[in-house]
């Protein structure tokens, strides 16, 4: 295995909190840059196993369920809860914009007001459309962009205006969100081109949306929120050696980007695994003894489900461009695959 040279600073808590502002972080969690990796988790002291190391709020979040209407995991749209909103006591929206904003309660409405102002329109007037035309997929990208925006819109008021906006808006900083990584390059033309079109098409500043951005700042959020989501499921994502019985981390409920947490890279062999808990903040946990100095990796996919080498590294090259060279994916290529890759070579 090829040795890497880590360049490891170690900022102060505060100057994590600035940046991303989330809910906690572990004294001894600290970021470091890594020369291939770009940003990371590492440790400055031992973290004995079970012990929570982040917790981060996201800054834009959607459910994700089937038959909405029906559904008791529907989440509430209001960013300071995202607790389930059962079908009995939810509220929904009185302009009717999608059957997917639903509420726990009036409360609730009533503090997500201005937020979900700024989507309510572009719901309204394209949320059909683009599900029809373009399918589920891409409607909850363009959606969770819409929502991204809107946070930061709530922001931009609360900085100029003094208005009083709920803490589940305003301390998780836009700044967490420019600092993602995710580009142009970073993805395949075809799917630039796509993006830039919908862009064009939908995501335009405007009086539907007020943003103040250029169509290009815009495509850039796309590009970073397409490489740092996260899925939400019932259950956790990341333990290995998978438990038997095996069980699965279940059915997703909701997408979210957490500025924090994204700074997790991937492993094969985790050390760390990751669940959201009932409002929506991701968890972070050491599933073993983590080591001074040791990187915390998350796994991005269900272990349970990519057992074997070729699916994991496909997942990955799928869904977010590389090919994993993690400990247990090293152990497991064949020699001649190794030397292969670390010549220069790309897996086919």
């Amino acid at each position: 295995m090829s040795q890497l040279v880590y360049i490891t600073t170690e900022p102060t808590q505060t100057h994590l909190e600035t940046k991303t502002n989330p809910i906690w972080i572990h004294p001894h969690l600290i970021e470091s840059t890594d020369p291939i990796k770009g940003r990371q988790f590492r440790v400055s002291a031992p973290i004995p196993k079970n012990t929570v190391l982040l917790v981060d709020r996201p800054y834009s979040i959607i459910p994700v369920v089937d038959n909405p209407t029906d559904n008791d995991d529907l989440i509430c749209s209001n960013p300071a809860c995202n607790r389930r909103a059962p079908r009995n006591t939810r509220k929904t929206c009185p302009n009717t914009c999608l059957g997917d904003v639903a509420w726990c309660g009036s409360v609730c409405r009533g503090k997500d007001s201005l937020r979900h102002g700024f989507e309510c329109g572009w719901l309204k007037r394209y949320a059909v459309s683009i599900r029809s035309k373009y399918g589920e997929y891409d409607f909850g990208m363009l959606w969770i962009i819409v929502r991204l925006l809107a946070s930061r819109h709530c922001q931009r008021l609360d900085l100029d205006s003094g208005l009083e906006l709920d803490p589940g808006l305003k301390c998780n900083g836009w700044r967490g969100i420019e600092s993602l990584c995710g580009s142009q390059e970073t993805w395949p033309c075809d799917m630039v081109k796509s993006w830039t079109g919908f862009v064009k098409r939908y995501l335009l500043d405007g009086p539907l949306l007020p943003h103040g951005m250029s169509a290009e700042q815009v495509l850039h959020v796309i590009c970073q929120e397409e490489a740092n989501s996260f899925g939400l499921y019932p259950r956790e994502t990341g333990r290995f050696p998978v438990p038997w019985p095996v069980v699965g981390r279940g059915v997703q409920y909701a997408g979210a980007v957490y500025p924090t947490a994204s700074m997790a890279n991937h492993s094969c062999w985790p050390n760390v695994v990751h669940k959201a808990d009932e409002n929506g903040h991701m968890v972070f946990t050491a599933c073993r003894d983590i080591f001074p100095g040791e990187e915390c990796c998350i796994s991005y996919f269900d272990l349970a489900e990519y057992t074997d080498l070729t699916s994991r590294r496909e997942r990955l090259r799928e869904l977010f461009r590389f090919v994993c060279r993690c400990e247990r994916c090293v152990d497991e290529e064949p020699e001649e695959v190794s030397e292969w890759i670390d010549m220069g070579g790309f897996m086919s």
